[in-house]
Parts: C-alpha cells; structure tokens; sequence
C-alpha cells in the first residue's frame, strides 16, 4: 500500500528530507559522487531506523538555480544518488527535483522502486528569488501517462514557500481545487521558508476543499507534531533533524528518534 493509500486509510504519515550535499557540478560543489552518495544513504538509514514512513531524496543545496535549470550532469547524480538510497531502505522513497522539476516524472519512472515526486509548481505562477515559476502540472500529468508511470504519486505543493503570488487575491482553496482537478494525489501546504510552521488554519481551509490528503510541508517539530497531526494527513520533516537546522549537516539520530516519539504519542 503506497503512502496516499495509507493517508487516505486515516494514517498520519511522516516522511523525512534527505537533503543531498551539493551535487557534482553545482554551485557550491566539491563533494564526490561517492560523498554526496555515502551522506544520503546515511541520512536515509537513519530515518528508516527512527520509524519514518517515507523520505524525499532532494538537492535543495543546489541552489541557487539558473533559468535553464540543473545541468545533465547534476541530473544524473540525482538520479544515481536516489537508487542507491532506494537500495538502502524498506521505507517509501520519493524524489524533489529543485531546479528541473519536470524531470521528476522522468528519473523517478525510470528508477526502481521510486513511489512518488514532489512537485512545487503544480498550478500557481509564483515569484522567488530564482525568478518566476510557471505551472508544470499538465506537464507532469501528460508525461506520467504517456511513459507508463502512472504508478508515480505526485506530491504538489500549492503556493509554496520562499515564493509570492503575482496575484494576492487568488486564496489557497483555488490552488487547492485547480491541483487536484490537473491530477495530484496529495497537497502539500507550507509556512513562509524552510523552517517556519505551517499555518493549522490554512491546513484546515484546504481540507475543507481537497478530496486527496493535505500534507504539513514546512515547521512541523516535536513541539508541534500534535497540533500539526490533529489537522493534516502527514508531514514532510526537515531542518528540526538536523543540528542547528543546517541543511547541509546530517541527520541527527536522536533528533529523528525524538520526533517519532512524539508523533506517535
């Protein structure tokens, strides 16, 4: 049973970040393939022994990202790094592509065992500081269907973080209807940036319109989890793993411990 499934049957599912080191070619590189490979199969272990659900290998220290998006090369690293994960674990893995979002569909289909993307631009024109996004949602549909990976879940942020409405008076339930009519099978709803709490209120608005599970995307903590899990179907957790909520440090094993503990009070 894949993780929608399981939300849907009423589950509380909690998926953790591997965030990778900078990927060959990015940036901030000057890690090996094998370093950046060795951390996130680290980083996915220790998850997967901490009691999460799922993961999401991505490359958020990439940044910051080009109009052209990531190169071929940091592409494939992806690509490479997320298999090995997904030999690594028993849990759920999915992939976020930052920076080449609609390859998502691509490498995950391509791999074995990958279950779902996480998709930021599903439905929403946004602005950020790599410029403006347009809606890939179609795209990503299209594409499913057409290679066959219908099998792929589509994980779809709506008015994301670290971005801002060109147009403020679209409201949240609109992204959520428009997300689920284009075809995703879950919504993923954020605070401001990385870090900062989901808003229950918002989670409870989208709820209210969505007929696919609200996944908590951002601030979700061990001194919120319960408030947080009382509203959204699952959550996606992040820098509260990690030593001073850097990215780029590994995931702490008694940080993760904690916050399943808590979850599952």
């Amino acid at each position: 049973m894949n993780i929608v499934e399981r939300m849907l049957k009423g589950e509380k599912i909690s998926i953790g970040m591997v965030h990778t080191l900078p990927l060959p070619g990015s940036f901030h590189g000057g890690y090996t393939l094998e370093e950046v490979t060795q951390r996130a199969v680290f980083d996915a272990k220790t998850l997967e022994q901490a009691g999460f659900d799922a993961l999401i290998v991505e490359n958020v220290n990439d940044g910051p990202f080009l109009p052209e998006g990531i190169s071929t090369r940091q592409l494939v690293s992806l690509a490479l790094i997320t298999q090995k994960v997904r030999e690594a674990v028993d849990i759920a893995v999915g992939i976020d592509v930052c920076g080449r979002q609609s390859a998502g569909i691509e490498v995950a289909s391509l791999l074995n065992g990958v279950d779902f993307i996480r998709l930021s631009s599903l439905v929403d024109v946004r602005i950020g500081a790599d410029g403006i996004s347009q809606p890939n949602g179609a795209e990503a549909v299209w594409l499913r269907k057409l290679i066959g990976a219908e099998h792929v879940k589509i994980l779809a942020d709506i008015q994301v973080k670290h971005t801002f409405a060109l147009q403020e008076s679209i409201a949240i339930e609109d992204s959520a209807v428009w997300a689920v009519t284009t075809g995703c099978d879950a919504l993923i709803v954020t605070g401001l940036s990385t870090g900062l709490e989901t808003s229950v209120e918002t989670m409870r608005r989208v709820k209210k319109v969505s007929a696919v599970p609200v996944i908590a995307g951002s601030g979700v903590s061990p001194k919120n989890v319960k408030e947080q899990y009382e509203v959204c179907d699952g959550a996606i957790i992040g820098s509260c793993l990690k030593k001073e909520g850097n990215l780029l440090n590994p995931i702490d094993a008694s940080l993760a411990a904690e916050f399943i503990r808590k979850a599952k009070q």
